[in-house]
């Protein structure tokens, strides 16, 4: 049973919403998201951040790029790159082609400057997988990926890693070693408590730093009851949520 109970379908957007001139409620929850992570990284020690969540279908990626496009319009140089490599979407939110991506950097085809793709929206790159990728593990431990989100580092204020959901894969364990923290999301009448528990206490118990939790999809139309449940979540998250 989700935390949640089932409504009705959600009318939530699975594309990029924002615009700097939109004051709607959902564009205000990302900016809100935006200015979390400028006070986090205020002293330059959250610059990497991974986004995960327990299971797939938690619009995870839909956040991520909204919340970059949203840093972009604060002039900050954002490159989102997709990690997820069993189901990447994030060239689909772009609007752009998967092809020619991190396969062909790491196999020495490509350089750096012919992987990343410029979109559509100020100050935001994005760098897609590329072909298909049979074994992530190998890639993420190896020297060349570090070296990757060094080079990432030095030309960009965020680099934004969309990650595999952490119950389905382990990939998050070998990619929190280069990044500053994680962002995690939970998804109205989607994710259970225990969903919710199970994949925080794997991030706590392999020492991973909770940058906060993003609360995905909710429709306060459909339902009265948020209040008294976000409650839960934040004693069963912890006191580092945002």
């Amino acid at each position: 049973m989700g935390i949640f109970k089932k409504k009705k379908r959600n009318t939530f957007q699975s594309s990029i919403i924002i615009d700097e001139n939109s004051a709607s409620a959902t564009t205000t929850g990302y900016t809100r998201l935006k200015d979390s992570i400028l006070s986090m990284n205020a002293d330059g020690k959250c610059q990497v951040i991974q986004i995960e969540s327990s299971l797939s279908h938690e619009a995870k990626t839909t956040i991520i790029s909204n919340l970059a496009v949203s840093l972009g319009l604060t002039e900050r140089k954002v490159v989102v790159v997709d990690l997820d490599f069993r189901r990447c979407r994030l060239h689909r939110m772009f609007k752009m082609e998967k092809e020619i991506g991190i396969k062909e950097y790491m196999q020495g085809q490509k350089t750096l400057d012919e992987i990343i793709k410029k979109s559509n929206y100020k100050n935001v790159d994005v760098i897609t997988r590329g072909d298909e990728i049979y074994n992530p593990s190998v890639i993420f431990l190896s020297e060349k990926f570090a070296d990757f989100i060094n080079a990432l580092k030095e030309r960009y204020d965020y680099v934004l890693l969309d990650c595999a959901p952490i119950l389905q894969v382990s990939d998050y364990m070998h990619i929190s070693k280069i990044s500053d923290g994680v962002l995690f999301v939970v998804a109205y009448a989607r994710t259970t408590k225990g969903q919710v528990i199970e994949a925080t206490n794997l991030l706590k118990k392999n020492n991973i730093k909770i940058l906060g939790m993003v609360f995905s999809m909710y429709d306060s139309k459909q339902d009265k009851e948020y209040s008294p449940y976000y409650k839960y979540y934040t004693r069963a998250y912890g006191e580092e949520e945002d």
